[in-house]
């Protein structure tokens, strides 16, 4: 019997103990992942409505944040579309190799716009910088963007 409290009192012994702990509990602040979080308790909260995507979008940094708000309006159909880029969690139709982006969950692809408009906005006219990249095949998106209101 004594050979088993030596055992459990090695060094060893207890760093494999905090190892297995550390691994059964996705809880743990050690993780490095929020992603076993609850929702309810995230800012904004984690459903997707004007006020929240609002929120998301001063908090990220997302410049001209209202036009970036119509597109994610536009694209989803007032977040009610059901065939449409929506059910990837991407609210605002990224495309590549001609399929949607996915993403775990909305504020992804805000992070994901972010860093999009970091890497090829440089000031001026947000609505020429869409229509100059070719955000959308649709000739009359900045319209339809400038038409959305009560936002």
């Amino acid at each position: 019997m004594k050979k088993l409290t030596d055992i459990r009192n090695t060094f060893s012994f207890k760093i494999l103990l905090l190892i297995v702990f550390l691994h059964l509990n996705p809880m743990c602040i050690f993780s490095g992942s929020n992603k076993h979080t609850d929702p309810s308790t995230e800012y904004p909260p984690f459903t997707l409505t004007v006020e929240n995507l609002k929120i998301a979008l001063e908090n990220a940094g997302v410049q001209h944040a209202d036009i970036v708000l119509r597109q994610a309006i536009l694209e989803t159909g007032w977040f009610k579309c059901t065939k449409c880029s929506l059910s990837r969690n991407n609210i605002f139709g990224f495309w590549y190799k001609k399929k949607y982006i996915e993403f775990d969950n909305w504020k992804d692809c805000v992070a994901y716009y972010k860093r999009w408009q970091d890497r090829h906005y440089s000031g001026g006219d947000y609505y020429v910088f869409l229509k100059k990249v070719g955000y959308a095949t649709d000739p009359s998106y900045v319209k339809r963007l400038k038409s959305i209101k009560g936002i």
